[in-house]
């Protein structure tokens, strides 16, 4: 079938859908189910299936993730659209909707001219200034009397959305964090005609919420954020009731842009790209609202249910290093199951070093709790990872005094519960400071922090100091590494050879197909210049809501490998020559496919506060990985969100590096 030379590729030339593809679209969905966030709701929702209003640029264009390295190319992705018509609910708007296609089309192709102008000579290493150039999705065309009238329906249902990605952060002069006039003009027009008004943010990040106060008669408000190929089918069964939903915030939502530390020296704010000064320090996100007492629109770890949850302490004990602190959840509410997120944080002594009001230390999701269900969990707090760093001794310490317990849903809504009294400051290691700035600037100087917190009543747990050990860190040149078949492979390597060896061949070997081994679409792979010698080349495949692999390729009858569907977003825009060159004939080739599964991206992850369920992620791309030939997985992707703007936030977990770390992990 492959011709005189078959390739060395996993990719398959049976186009039918697989068990692993049912099974991981299955696992998608409920990650999407959990990292659905309801903010607000007047008692709207949920609803049952029925006649429905849609409007907004999300509404059948419902963006599943953002572009550049995160993307992923799936089989097929479920619209918001497409999946409430699953769900059975009946769009009654579909002329706004058409006409709304026919807008996006004539946008799309005159992005595509602008991108054809800038791409007409074909230079790979340019890559990432094209990905700067990002399409915008149109609002869509005002709302009339008559599609009101046309509905013949009381509820509506608009949908919003924002697209960013690698190489282009978000502006704010352009409607990327904040509303269009357009778009505020149509969701007044819903809010004010229909009964029941939903508003869903569909975007990648934080997003200017300051409409809500503007605009009355809104009775929901959901963060679907980017839910993956299943989350057309999510956001229906959480609206309609099927799900209760359950996800919580990952990040603090600022009432206005500038509550954020220093907002206005962000990126291209300040005019200099060249230089960032993270002079916020410790200070991100809720640990900075906190910190400095100022109110946030929606705080970290916020996150509606249809049902109500009781979260109560029961006890705690220590075992050396480590605090087990049991707590009791139970389903107050009369008619929907639900699950709850306990999160508890630590406020420290404030001595000599200056810490933030509180930092989480420890979450757990409970089960699925039907109406009046109970169920105990266990919560683990290591004491050491309560340290600070004291930069003028080297060391990372613990301070005397008491460690304040909170419990509760949010970080804003907590009762102290127990109090963890250290007897005297512990050095749990010393280091060497080795890596000083090379520009000095002033970090921010927190205000002081006096806790007002009765705590007589409070359990109290004497932490011993002698329980701790205390590392010393050698900065020393660390051995060579040997291992008898790698010396015995480098003994045989040139100077020149280990350099192309660590080097790679990266995205050009890819789109011109000079690997030994092929994963169409892989975003690197070592070099294939070595076979003879015995060392193969691997392949590293972008992340993090699953593989970025070619989900289209053909095979010519030479073995050669060309795609059909474009590896990146930017290839559609070249000339005709050059997609000549680097894209296949479907109609005169053999076709080989790989689909990978689009999970919900890792913002919306993380918005799941559930570990079980992101190993179980994981394991299920490194299923992917085992299929296709893929070595190395260039994923989690574990910055911190510090600035809404950042184009790829939807790339990354979280404001807080506990959840980011436990979840990455995960």
């Amino acid at each position: 079938m492959f011709g005189k030379r078959r390739p060395r590729t996993k990719a398959v030339d049976d186009k039918t859908e697989t068990e692993r593809e049912k099974v991981h679209k299955k696992l998608a969905y409920r990650t999407a189910t959990e990292g659905i966030v309801l903010l607000e709701n007047d008692g709207v929702l949920p609803i049952k299936p029925g006649k429905i209003a849609l409007y907004g640029a999300g509404a059948k264009r419902t963006i599943k993730g953002g572009t550049g390295s995160g993307e992923v190319n799936e089989r097929h992705s479920i619209s918001i659209l497409e999946g409430l018509e699953k769900a059975g609910f009946t769009i009654t708007t579909m002329k706004w909707i058409n006409d709304y296609e026919r807008l996006y089309n004539k946008s799309l192709n005159e992005y595509r001219e602008e991108m054809s102008k800038k791409t007409s000579v074909f230079n790979p290493n340019r890559a990432s200034e094209a990905m700067e150039i990002q399409f915008s999705y149109p609002y869509g065309r005002k709302i009339t009397d008559d599609d009101i009238n046309l509905s013949e329906t009381d509820t509506c249902i608009y949908v919003f959305a924002r697209q960013s990605g690698e190489g282009s952060d978000r502006k704010l002069n352009n409607n990327d964090y904040n509303l269009s006039e357009s778009e505020m003009e149509n969701i007044r027009k819903c809010a004010e005609t229909y009964n029941k008004t939903i508003v869903v943010i569909n975007v990648g990040s934080t997003f200017d919420l300051s409409f809500m106060d503007d605009i009355s008669g809104i009775n929901a408000l959901i963060y679907f954020c980017q839910q993956g190929m299943e989350g057309g089918i999510a956001f229906a069964d959480i609206i309609s009731g099927r799900v209760s939903p359950s996800g919580k915030l990952g990040d603090t939502w600022p009432k206005k842009y500038d509550d954020i530390p220093f907002a206005r020296e962000y990126s291209y704010l300040n005019d200099n790209l060249e230089n960032e000064y993270y002079k916020e320090g410790i200070y991100v996100g809720y640990r900075y609202f906190d910190t400095f007492n100022i109110e946030p629109k929606y705080e970290f770890g916020y996150g509606l249910s249809y049902t109500d949850f009781d979260i109560s302490f029961i006890d705690a004990e220590i075992d050396g290093i480590n605090v087990k602190i049991k707590v009791k959840v139970t389903n107050t509410g009369n008619e929907f199951s639900g699950k709850e997120v306990v999160q508890l944080y630590i406020s420290c002594p404030q001595n000599k070093l200056k810490k933030e009001y509180q930092r989480l230390a420890a979450f757990s999701k409970t089960r699925e709790l039907k109406p009046g269900e109970s169920q105990e969990i266990e919560m683990v707090i290591d004491i050491t990872s309560l340290k600070s760093y004291d930069k003028e001794n080297g060391s990372f310490i613990l301070e005397k005094g008491d460690y304040i317990v909170r419990i509760g849903n949010s970080s804003r809504n907590t009762e102290p519960c127990l109090v963890l009294a250290l007897d005297k400051n512990v050095v749990l290691s010393r280091h060497e400071n080795i890596c000083e700035p090379q520009t000095k600037f002033e970090e921010i100087e927190p205000p002081e922090i006096n806790y007002k917190d009765d705590l007589s009543s409070l359990k109290r747990i004497i932490v011993d100091s002698s329980n701790f050990e205390t590392v010393n860190h050698e900065y020393e040149k660390p051995a060579t590494y040997h291992d008898e078949k790698v010396d015995r492979l480098m003994k045989n390597l040139s100077i020149k050879e280990m350099i192309e060896l660590v080097v790679g061949s990266g995205i050009k070997s890819s789109l011109f197909n000079k690997n030994y081994f092929n994963a169409p679409g892989a975003s690197g792979s070592t070099t294939s210049k070595l076979v003879k010698k015995g060392i193969i080349n691997v392949t590293l495949a972008d992340g993090p809501a699953g593989l970025r692999l070619q989900r289209t390729s053909t095979v010519d009858k030479r073995g050669k490998i060309k795609m059909v569907d474009a590896q990146l977003e930017l290839l559609n825009y070249l000339p005709k020559l050059s997609k000549k060159l680097i894209f296949g004939n479907p109609d005169k080739d053999v076709l080989i496919y790989q689909f990978t599964t689009a999970f919900p991206v890792e913002l919306a992850m993380a918005q799941t506060w559930n570990t079980e369920l992101l190993e179980e992620v994981g394991r299920a791309i490194s299923t992917e990985m085992a299929e296709y030939g893929i070595t190395f997985w260039l994923a989690p992707a574990v910055n911190i969100h510090r600035n809404p703007l950042c184009g790829r936030n939807f790339e990354y977990y979280s404001e807080d590096p506990f959840l980011s770390g436990k979840l990455a992990a995960a």
